[in-house]
């Protein structure tokens, strides 16, 4: 019930300040689904009024909510954070984070662009150390992780995207990630469902097709979205857990 109301309260304010939909249900009276094309083509109409500034006075998505969407995530899919490290694949480093009780980092993915260390030095330049995860941590990536985490004392956490969802069954114990959406869900080991973070995302059927409206985001706001792979998902109940997933059609 709290979800139903908190997509309804988002829908409204979609359609009360952001551009691209006050568009769309004056023309229509409807929010047809938005595709990741249409999304990054129409940016700028997605931002509320007020809030559309300039790309390069943009300081992007802040560090803390995209720790905390990623907590989230792992605690869904059944991983324990405290007292260890949890590090990210990611093709640029950023500064580390300290947040619900673990420190979160960064570890480059095999297909970043670094710069040869003994190369820099002859240049005269200096190089950032790149960090090694921790015995114990978690690493978090997918395709273009580092190799074998494992060989560290480091335990892997998968990411998929629905599109690959579709295809094969996630692990269980991995994360639901599309790279314009964030960190939506998880897996849990003890029943193979992918269970939906309630509190960031509401799944819903339109038109027969499943949509998912980003409940915090706001810059951009992202009403009625259909990642790639959504029309092998319907919104479900975990037959386990008894809480909203995303469950495969027939």
């Amino acid at each position: 019930m709290r979800g139903r109301h908190r997509y309804a309260r988002a829908v409204r304010r979609a359609v009360a300040t952001v551009p691209y939909y006050r568009e769309r249900y004056a023309a229509t009276g409807t929010l047809p689904p938005l595709t990741r094309e249409e999304a990054e083509l129409r940016r700028h109409l997605l931002m509320p009024l007020g809030s559309a500034l300039l790309a390069r006075r943009d300081p992007g998505r802040p560090a803390a909510e995209h720790v905390a969407e990623l907590y989230e995530a792992l605690r869904l899919a059944g991983h324990r954070t405290g007292g260890r490290e949890v590090y990210e694949v990611a093709p640029a480093l950023r500064d580390p984070v300290r947040a619900h009780g673990t420190d979160w980092r960064v570890v480059l993915a095999n297909t970043a662009e670094t710069v040869d260390p003994a190369e820099a030095t002859e240049a005269g330049r200096s190089v950032t150390a790149l960090p090694t995860p921790a015995r114990g941590a978690l690493v978090v990536g997918g395709s273009g992780q580092p190799a074998d985490p494992a060989a560290a004392g480091a335990e892997a956490v998968e990411r998929f995207a629905l599109a690959a969802a579709a295809r094969t069954r996630p692990a269980p114990g991995s994360l639901w990630y599309e790279p314009w959406l964030g960190h939506l869900g998880g897996v849990p080991a003890d029943c193979g469902e992918l269970h939906l973070n309630t509190a960031r995302v509401h799944a819903r059927l339109l038109d027969g097709a499943t949509v998912l409206t980003l409940l915090r985001r706001r810059r951009p706001t992202l009403v009625h979205v259909r990642p790639e792979g959504a029309g092998s998902f319907a919104p479900a109940v975990c037959p386990r857990h008894g809480v909203p997933t995303l469950g495969r059609t027939p």
